[in-house]
């Protein structure tokens, strides 16, 4: 029983650093608040539109970004100070929160206004994205890295738990705009904490123009095995899973009978179930072996549960099958991401996030509106139970290949010094 419970609080351990300490409070504060927006803006667009093609376009605009900058994105996080980077970013994300707010207290909103925020909001999150996931390695230094990165995904989950019951809430009873005034303010916290954070970031150790930097770590990615399919499991989550969710504001309006509170419980119940599934299931889940076996058993987790949910009416068990596949659904984004990096020299880290980023949200944009428009076509539910077939199938097909199944833990260390030669 003691060496369960010693795995299972593994990952806090970093917490015993000040910085992290900092960095995380700030975080969870802004996390709320950005959970809150989420909820809102879809709902917005719901309520404007009626329409699942328009929630894939606004997923469409908010994502393009990551494929077409991808190349620079990491490029800039490796040779700049990636807490500044952070701090430019988070002035201009609640810059972006106020002028919503602005527009929807006003009573001028209109979708196209929507879908411009979105696309800008998309830019400057990849930036901040690519960042924040390499300053984490930052302040935990090597040997940590997995653990702060589980440990801040838990926290995206917790606050997952509050932000969208909260949004449903004031939206229901005070209106929309609350939502994105909250979340503006929030971010406050996240830029004081990243101002009283010590750390400094790691530099690359290779000077270059952007492209060639770039193409360093794309030599790096595509010369590493284990690299490449760790992406490839965490694409088929990106495609089929992450689009499912943009299709909960229309679920829970048509298919569950609800209002903006209904959402707030699905996306609450997602959020609880990746909470659980990085805090309990992980830390075991870490301990095999073979990761593509974890991250495909996970995957597969997830997709027979979206699977269920596509076939239920009644709120309570569509809530349950949420959580049951934000359980796996959890594991396979926080191993994914945790692996890359800790597969990746410490200069050349922010540069395979982004080309791990690029490769994952390039395919989303196009998944968003083929899964948006598919379900305006053959219906909500039909179009949920195909992702998660899909999600079902891909890695059990993957799966039966030998060299992937072969492929061990205990090998990375030996991969990455043979593939750093020259870089």
């Amino acid at each position: 029983m003691e060496g369960v419970w010693q795995v299972l609080v593994s990952n806090f351990t970093v917490l015993r650093k000040r910085d992290m300490r900092i960095y995380l409070t700030g975080n969870a504060i802004s996390l709320v608040g950005d959970w809150m927006q989420q909820t809102a803006q879809a709902w917005v667009v719901w309520q404007l539109t009626h329409n699942a093609t328009a929630l894939g376009v606004v997923a469409f605009f908010s994502q393009l970004p990551f494929f077409l900058f991808g190349p620079w994105v990491g490029v800039v996080s490796d040779r700049y100070d990636r807490r500044k980077i952070l701090i430019v970013t988070q002035v201009l994300i609640m810059s972006f929160a106020f002028i919503l707010a602005f527009l929807v207290q006003s009573n001028i909103l209109r979708l196209w206004h929507v879908y411009i925020l979105a696309f800008l909001l998309g830019v400057v999150s990849a930036f901040d994205v690519t960042a924040e996931q390499a300053f984490i390695g930052d302040i935990a230094g090597d040997g940590n890295i997995r653990k702060a990165i589980a440990l801040n995904n838990s926290l995206t989950q917790l606050t997952r738990l509050v932000g969208p019951a909260l949004a449903g809430y004031l939206i229901a009873q005070i209106g929309v705009a609350t939502s994105f005034w909250v979340n503006g303010v929030s971010i406050l916290a996240c830029i004081f904490c990243l101002l009283a954070v010590r750390s400094r970031s790691t530099k690359a150790a290779t000077p270059g123009k952007g492209m060639q930097q770039f193409r360093e770590g794309w030599r790096f990615f595509i010369r590493h095995p284990l690299l490449r399919l760790i992406v490839v499991f965490a694409s088929v989550q990106a495609f089929f899973g992450l689009s499912t969710i943009q299709l909960l504001p229309a679920i829970a309006s048509v298919v569950l009978k609800g209002d903006a509170n209904t959402l707030g419980r699905l996306l609450g119940a997602a959020g609880g179930g990746a909470l659980v599934g990085i805090l309990v299931v992980m830390p075991f889940v870490e301990r095999i072996k073979r990761p593509c076996m974890a991250i495909g058993g996970a995957l597969i987790w997830s997709g027979v549960w979206y699977a269920a949910f596509s076939l239920t009416d009644r709120l309570w068990i569509a809530m349950i099958c949420q959580f049951m596949t934000s359980l796996g659904a959890a594991n396979v984004v926080t191993l994914s991401i945790g692996l890359s990096q800790e597969l990746t020299p410490p200069g050349m880290r922010a540069r395979i996030v982004s080309v791990f980023l690029m490769i994952i949200f390039g395919l989303q944009p196009v998944a968003s509106y083929l899964i948006g428009a598919g379900a305006d076509r053959i219906g909500l539910q039909p179009m949920v139970l195909i992702n998660g077939v899909m999600m079902v199938l891909v890695p059990v097909l993957l799966l039966t290949i030998p060299r992937l199944r072969q492929l061990r833990r205990g090998a990375r260390e030996e991969e990455v010094k043979d593939h750093c030669v020259g870089f």
